[in-house]
């Protein structure tokens, strides 16, 4: 009984989320079409302004006939002049306003996706799939071949046809049988990619088959972590409902992060922080050296040892160190199974935290890789139950971390 009302609470909400965020998305869209039809109305009633201005102006005595003044012509062109810088910011709201809508959309989407998967098999999908038919020199031990965990919901979110195509036995970049896996990992797929990013542009991202949605790992600074996973998803293990013990509304399964430039080039110089960057530090946040030193909690001690290795990081960023010429392909491919590449995100600093911070130069490990956004403020998630919501990148770190966390106890409260 108290499921079913934390549920029917969590879809109540979701409701009212959704409401709001519609007649936001609907006033905007009213501004939008005023704005947009602006020159029609002026164009239809000028005409009648100024047949009407004849008429009166032929009507009137001699010597009261007089023209447009240039104080009159100058005071209509700053009024013009200023309802342009009153409108134009009004449309880009209301086309972030839509955009921001689409993502989250796409997100709900990906959530049915996640259940329905659960329903046929009984789990969520890892984060990371192998075939079973490569096994020649112990290519899929090597486990960045493997697919991803969003390339096994193609069939659940109308994209049968790829995913009937796709050779599963064998790894995602494989060039046999008519090269077809490696043909379909690079199928672009609109619902993967959120509109407000600019990865959503084919041009942006040659060669390439980007996600903006990520599964989470949860609070892990390793990717692998089938013994004690602490998130929704790891390296070939997905989670069970019933694993889901910090409940299903408390816990993130899927956050959006922002898709790389895929140029293979970096600029130690550049002197913003890029959230879609990565930094090679050669060391990883741990506790100890195994799994268990990798899992990571809401306490005062956890967040100091985070907070210390991310500061590291950072400072190799600005000091323009930690690049190699992979720095800047986060999200190049829905269909793999590596971590920068693929659909992969952790629980540990905050929303919109950036750059990501990686052991070594390969696109496979993962240490910190949390989600990020290009709407204002935070990031939008999925969480277990298959609702969704905006996180405030200024959310408490410990709340961060718990909410990522599947079995973690922790009591978040309002986030």
């Amino acid at each position: 009984m108290f499921s079913q009302i934390t549920e029917q609470t969590a879809v109540d909400s979701d409701v009212k989320n959704e409401k709001t965020e519609r007649f936001r998305a609907n006033t905007f869209s009213v501004v939008f079409v005023l704005i947009s039809n602006f020159p029609f109305y002026l164009s239809t009633f000028l005409p009648f302004y100024l047949i009407w201005r004849l008429l009166v102006v032929k009507s009137l005595p001699r010597n009261r006939i007089r023209g447009f003044t240039l104080i009159e012509l100058l005071v209509v062109i700053a009024i013009i002049a200023i309802l342009i810088a009153l409108l134009l910011p009004a449309v880009q709201q209301a086309r972030e306003a839509a955009r921001r809508t689409q993502c989250k959309n796409n997100l709900k989407q990906y959530g049915l996706a996640l259940h329905n998967y659960h329903d046929v098999h009984k789990m969520f999908v890892p984060n990371g799939v192998a075939g079973t038919t490569e096994n020649v020199g112990g290519r899929y031990k090597q486990a960045w071949l493997a697919w991803s965990g969003t390339s096994m919901l193609l069939p659940y979110i109308d994209q049968a046809p790829i995913y009937n195509k796709i050779d599963f036995g064998w790894r995602w970049d494989s060039n046999r049988n008519g090269n077809v896996n490696n043909t379909m990992a690079r199928s672009r797929v609109p619902g993967f990619v959120c509109p407000s990013d600019p990865g959503a542009d084919a041009s942006y991202t040659a060669n390439m088959a980007p996600t903006s949605y990520t599964i989470s790992a949860g609070p892990a600074s390793d990717w692998s972590m089938r013994s004690n996973n602490p998130g929704f998803a790891t390296l070939y293990k997905g989670s069970k409902i019933r694993d889901i013990t910090d409940g299903s509304s408390n816990t993130i399964a899927v956050a959006e992060a922002q898709i790389g430039l895929n140029t293979g080039q970096w600029d130690p110089s550049e002197p913003q922080r890029r959230k879609w960057m990565r930094v090679v530090t050669g060391s990883r946040p741990q506790r100890s050296n195994n799994t268990n030193g990798r899992v990571w909690r809401s306490t005062a001690a956890h967040i100091a040892l985070l907070n210390t290795y991310y500061q590291s990081c950072l400072a190799m960023y600005d000091s323009g160190s930690g690049w190699n010429g992979s720095s800047d392909e986060q999200g190049r491919f829905w269909a793999a199974g590596r971590v920068y590449w693929g659909p992969w995100n952790t629980t540990l600093i905050g929303p919109n935290a950036g750059p990501s911070c990686d052991t070594d130069i390969s696109v496979t490990n993962m240490d910190i890789k949390e989600p990020s956004s290009y709407h204002t403020g935070g990031v939008q998630v999925l969480l277990a139950d298959g609702s969704s919501r905006f996180v405030s990148e200024n959310i408490d770190q410990g709340v961060w971390i718990g909410a990522g966390s599947i079995n973690g106890n922790e009591i978040l409260g309002e986030w």
